[in-house]
């Protein structure tokens, strides 16, 4: 028969007589309240909490101490007709928990992302002539000036934040056209890194980790954006100085306008 291994020193060092109160049974028998509120308050016996919006040391040990506290406040009777309600745990938690990602390296050292919902941005995109995008063909987008009631033909996009190497001024997106299937894409057509829309799967995309030709890096440069293929550095989404001419993929040099206003919807 399984015999309870008796505590060792290092288990002891967390036991004290703080803790003795928390896990009395009978809970703790003299202890001055700590509610601000007097109508809350026990004048002969209660359990002291101190409630901080501060950022604190966040121990499981705290953490434990803390939920023992509500659950004895929630069982003893208060002249109050108020009591601790399961939803009243949540104002704590927020304090004691913080939300990451959670990571795991694979065999061949490729780090995966647990599920978590996609972070999406709608927004339409001029560049600096102020020139908009549109859908011109089925697959090809071109920059124009629009005024009046032709605004609306300009193109919405659904920028996703992809997996990718971010940094300090770069961050990896996905660019969608909303409402459709759709997705900017960069491939070598006649040994030249090349733009396209590209049809994919709605029930595949989007997600968190794409493929490498639909991803970007942003780079933001004071109120101006910039698109940079990751698959190809050094070539950002690129429009003409031409009224009327397709949206193409640049190596940021001669007239070609890299620059963008994003606005977001």
């Amino acid at each position: 028969m399984a015999t309870v291994p008796e505590l060792t020193s290092e288990m002891m060092a967390y036991h004290s007589e703080e803790n003795d109160l928390f896990f009395e049974v009978d809970g703790p028998q003299k202890m001055k309240c700590g509610f601000q509120d007097p109508d809350l308050c026990c004048p002969d016996e209660g359990v002291h909490l101190q409630i901080s919006y501060q950022h604190f040391n966040k121990s499981f040990r705290r953490v434990v101490s803390l939920i023992v506290a509500v659950e004895k406040l929630r069982k003893k009777p208060l002249p109050s007709s108020w009591a601790f309600q399961d939803e009243d745990l949540r104002t704590f938690f927020s304090f004691i928990f913080e939300e990451e990602p959670i990571l795991c390296t694979t065999w061949d050292d490729e780090v995966l992302v647990s599920d978590a919902p996609l972070r999406l941005l709608s927004c339409r995109l001029r560049d600096e002539q102020q020139k908009c995008l549109v859908l011109s063909d089925p697959c090809e987008l071109k920059a124009l000036h629009l005024n009046g009631q032709n605004l609306n033909q300009q193109v919405v996009f659904s920028m996703i934040y992809v997996q990718g190497e971010a940094s300090n001024y770069k961050t990896p997106v996905a660019l969608g056209l909303k409402g459709k299937n759709l997705y900017l894409s960069c491939v070598m057509k006649d040994k030249k890194p090349t733009l396209q829309l590209e049809s994919v799967d709605p029930n595949q995309y989007p997600k968190k980790k794409m493929e490498m030709r639909f991803v970007f890096n942003k780079i933001e440069i004071k109120n101006k954006v910039e698109f940079e293929s990751a698959q190809f550095p050094n070539w950002y989404i690129s429009t003409s100085q031409a009224e009327h001419r397709p949206v193409f993929l640049g190596n940021n040099g001669g007239q070609d306008i890299v620059d963008f206003t994003m606005e977001s919807i």
